[in-house]
């Protein structure tokens, strides 16, 4: 595995405005609110949670609505005693969520500051031998989480350091004017369109992203040569840049993007799509976390990606909408459990991803439509891509299964963007 070349003063400088992010008390508070599972046994359990869901606030973490199925919900310390009184059987997944939040801040100082130590440590060795320094630096970035800021110098310093293979581009830009920023690699005729951070607190995701653009830029992979004269590749690591920051100054645990509705901050984006908007899986109450929006393509973050995606097809080849956490590779329809015409064509691709996925860690990542693997869920950014003739448009969902949920450890991003990339490439070979 190679990574990226980052200068060691421009690693040094991250490393020292890097792993600043805010610490708990500035945030929303978590404490003693609880994330529990619930296996879905019958029409009753789900209507129960269904009839409470706004009156007790509950965040679902997970989404499978189906007989059989496992929901994962966020419920709030004052709101505990009258989600007991349901008498929804449960097991408690996290205890504390505050706690999981505190720990995971705790891990990405700690981690800045060992990195910080490295560096110096490397600094007066290789300067004394009078060597290069940059080597060092390069598996620094995939060590730990960062800011909005420091993404943004990431993405830059990856064009900078490969002229005439990488080249900026945007999708557009948020509500609150942030760019959504990337990276646009190879020049094939076929063209391959992917990010990360639809939802915001799903951070693995632009680390992941992150990852596999990494690999596709000076990654060791003796097939990347053919992958970049075959496709040309859209890399956005942050598709909601907005929600992002707000999970990093205010709540970890914000979902939606940044924009006000309704006295309450954010749309779903990934309930906004054009394409089946409100016909299921989605809330029209502003404060919920699956909020659509007043009207398909109300946010601008999912119209910037519709039309960028637009101006390419017909020659999308691959289209996939990185998320966490539940460990699946899904295909369309979301909207409805009729699969499209050509679901058995995406359903071996995803089989494809999820055995090279198993094959590099033992990770098992399930396959299947979104609408029967995990929720009904209309005005989905994988259906409207199905919708305009994307040829192969995913929904992808990364570890784990509820141990960390959103707040993976940051030793799990390397792994994590090894297995990956491996179902990544499994599919690319197959196009």
């Amino acid at each position: 595995m190679r990574f990226s070349l980052i200068s060691l003063a421009a690693v040094a400088a991250l490393a020292t405005q890097a792993y600043a992010l805010p610490a708990a008390p500035s945030q929303a508070l978590f404490r003693n609110d609880r994330v529990v599972r619930i296996e879905v046994k019958d029409e009753a359990t789900l209507k129960a949670l269904s009839d409470n869901e706004e009156a007790l606030n509950f965040d679902y973490f997970t989404h499978n609505k189906n007989i059989g199925g496992n929901i994962d919900i966020h419920v709030s310390a004052d709101k505990f005693a009258q989600f007991e009184a349901l008498k929804i059987p449960y097991t408690v997944l996290i205890p504390d969520l505050q706690a999981v939040i505190d720990a995971e801040q705790k891990d990405i100082q700690e981690t800045g500051t060992r990195i910080q130590q490295e560096l110096q440590v490397q600094r007066k060795k290789f300067n004394a031998a009078g060597e290069d320094l940059s080597t060092y630096a390069a598996p620094v970035w995939f060590q730990n989480y960062h800011t909005y800021a420091e993404h943004t110098a990431w993405i830059n310093t990856q064009i900078s350091q490969n002229p005439g293979k990488a080249s900026a581009i945007s999708f557009g830009n948020s509500s609150q004017g942030r760019p959504q920023a990337g990276i646009k690699i190879g020049n094939g005729p076929n063209h391959v369109v992917f990010h990360g951070t639809q939802h915001s607190r799903e951070w693995i995701t632009t680390m992941v992203v992150e990852y596999i653009a990494d690999q596709l830029l000076t990654g060791s992979d003796p097939r990347v040569a053919g992958y970049l004269s075959k496709f040309t590749f859209h890399v956005v690591p942050i598709m909601n840049p907005d929600g992002f920051v707000i999970t990093q100054t205010s709540n970890r645990m914000h979902r939606k993007n940044g924009q006000t509705n309704g006295g309450c901050v954010g749309t779903d984006t990934n309930r906004n799509w054009g394409y089946q908007w409100n016909t299921g899986g989605t809330s029209n109450n502003p404060c919920s976390d699956t909020y659509r929006g007043p009207k398909a393509f109300s946010s601008p973050e999912a119209t910037n990606v519709a039309n960028y995606l637009k101006a390419l097809v017909p020659n999308v080849a691959m289209y996939i909408d990185v998320h966490s956490y539940s460990q699946l590779w899904m295909t369309p329809w979301g909207y409805t459990g009729t699969r499209p015409s050509n679901y058995n064509y995406l359903l071996g691709l995803a089989n494809t991803a999820a055995n090279a996925i198993k094959a590099v860690h033992g990770m098992s990542f399930r396959t299947g439509d979104i609408y029967n693997t995990i929720y009904p869920a209309s005005g989905n950014s994988a259906d409207f891509a199905q919708s305009i003739g994307v040829k192969v448009p995913f929904a992808v969902e990364l570890r784990d299964k509820g141990q960390y949920g959103f707040n993976l450890p940051a030793n799990q991003i390397i792994p994590s963007g090894e297995e990956t990339w491996a179902g990544f490439a499994a599919v690319l070979d197959k196009l």
